[in-house]
This record gives structure tokens, sequence and C-alpha cells, in this order.
């Protein structure tokens, strides 16, 4: 049985969630942070960055345009950049690759890996330093064959909905964003009637080493 790809898997919540362009100059990932020093507000192609793309291309991020983000960005290299920044330079490719992988990863897209890793952790009961290594990986494989994938990923994802909340109380400068948050995390429910994210999971179970 296929299973997505961490590419294919980004490429998915890319397309679901991000949408294409976004330049509202209340969200700080939009601006650039130029080489010289000061920010400069571009805009966002595909959830990708300025600062990410520019550091992706190697130029200043300061350099780029509207124009060239909207016509280089596609989905698949910003699956492609999702891939390098949010699976494999945190580790997370170290932590063998499933749907509870698929979403840690997504978490760490909107709130950083270090955020997502440290959630995983607690969440499986191993050290939340935010650097997955061996023992990590032997955590999330017991808490797996202790409770299911299924509930794995529910379990998981419940504490990614805690720490939205946590960070866009009514009032706050992020309680614009709560709803969208909230939205995307509960979208990667097992629960959800098909058809649903997880039917791309369906009949998962853990390698066999």
């Amino acid at each position: 049985m296929s299973f997505p790809t961490p590419e294919q898997a980004f490429q998915t919540t890319i397309a679901q969630w991000e949408g294409l362009w976004e330049a509202n100059p209340a969200d700080t990932g939009n601006y650039a942070h130029c080489q010289a020093g000061g920010t400069k507000l571009i805009g966002t192609m595909r959830g990708v960055t300025p600062d990410i793309y520019g550091a992706w291309i190697n130029v200043d991020p300061c350099t780029l345009t509207a124009q060239q983000m909207q016509q280089d960005v596609t989905l698949e290299v910003a699956a492609q950049i999702a891939v390098k920044d949010y699976y494999e330079q945190p580790g997370l490719n170290k932590l063998g690759w499933s749907p509870l992988i698929a979403i840690t990863m997504d978490f760490g897209w909107t709130a950083g890996p270090s955020r997502a890793i440290k959630t995983l952790q607690t969440l499986v009961g191993a050290s939340a330093d935010g650097v997955p290594g061996p023992g990590t990986a032997a955590q999330v494989n017991q808490y797996i064959a202790q409770h299911g994938i299924a509930a794995a990923c529910d379990n998981y994802t419940g504490q990614r909905v805690q720490y939205y909340l946590s960070i866009s109380q009514p009032g706050s400068a992020d309680a614009q964003f709560r709803q969208g948050w909230l939205n995307r995390a509960n979208w990667f429910l097992s629960t959800n009637p098909s058809p649903c994210w997880w039917d791309a999971w369906r009949g998962w179970t853990p390698a066999v080493s």
C-alpha cells in the first residue's frame, strides 16, 4: 500500500491551507529582513516567506519582488522548501515517517519546528529539548504502539489546538488568526468524515525493523 511521501504530504497541506499570494501587513512573515538591516513588506507565496525563499535561492530577501515570488514559488518548489526546512533540517526524518510525523511537520510550518517537536516529545514522554534523536524515536514508537496511530495523531492535534488557543486570546495581536489555525489543526483529525486527509493514511502500520 502506498502512502504520501513527505513532499506529497506538504503539497497537500500547502494547497489546502496556504492559498496563493498574501501580503497582510499584520503578518510578520510577510516582511523580508534585509541583509543591510531593517525590514521590507513583500508578501508570502504559498506560505513561503521572503526570508525563506531568499535563503533557498541564496539572495538578500529584500531584493525579491512580489512578481518574482508569485511566478517562481510553485507548489512543487514550496513543498521542496518545506521538506528541507521543516522535515530534514529539524531532524524529523530521524523519527520514522508516519501520519503523526506529517502532522508534526505541518505544525512546525505554522509555529516553528522547535515548538512542534517539543510538543511531540512532551506528548510521548520524551525529553522536550526540541532535538529529535534515538530516545525520541523510541518514545514515539512506544506511544503509537500503546495508543494506536489514529489516537496518537488526534492527541497531538489536541495539543496543537491548545497552543493556538493560548496565543490567540481575544484582544491579542493573533486573535485574527485563531479560527484559521484551529480549522487547519482539526483538518488532520482521524474522526473527520470521509473524504478527508486521513483517507490517504488508512491502513498505515509501523514499519517492522
